[in-house]
């Protein structure tokens, strides 16, 4: 049989590593949990009138969660996009969602600016809005 021990110098690494690892865990736990947040909003919409929420950030990931009385029309979009829904044509989206009463969806944004999350309805309709943003969202 073989009986295997280890030097007093093997523990101290062992413990080193150990150390080491829990450092760089409490430092990642800790950034994760200070760029992350979250907000409720409860909006009203007028009939074919965008309401826009601003979005910027680099490394964006966020949760969509809305609810509405009525159908409504969920779009993100870059400035342009914004300036021609605003003046009433169409605008290309990034995410799209139409006729929708209940959505959740999560985003990452391609790359860094100035994005908007646009919720436009047909009717006047009561609309809960909940977004999460943050490196890791759910």
């Amino acid at each position: 049989m073989f009986n295997v021990t280890r030097s007093a110098r093997g523990n101290k690494r062992l413990l080193a590593m150990v150390f080491a690892f829990s450092v760089v865990a409490v430092v990642f736990i800790g950034f994760v949990v200070a760029t992350g947040s979250s907000a409720t909003y409860h909006v009203t919409l007028s009939p074919n009138s965008p309401y826009y929420f601003s979005i910027s950030g680099s490394f964006l990931t966020l949760s969509v969660h809305v609810s509405s009385s009525e159908p409504v029309t969920v779009c993100i979009t870059d400035s342009t996009g914004l300036a021609k829904l605003k003046a009433g044509g169409r605008a290309l989206c990034y995410l799209y969602a139409q006729d929708v009463t209940d959505m959740s969806r999560v985003w990452r944004s391609p790359n860094d600016g100035q994005f908007y999350l646009v919720i436009i309805s047909d009717k006047p309709a009561e609309a809960t809005v909940t977004i999460e943003r943050g490196i890791l969202v759910k």
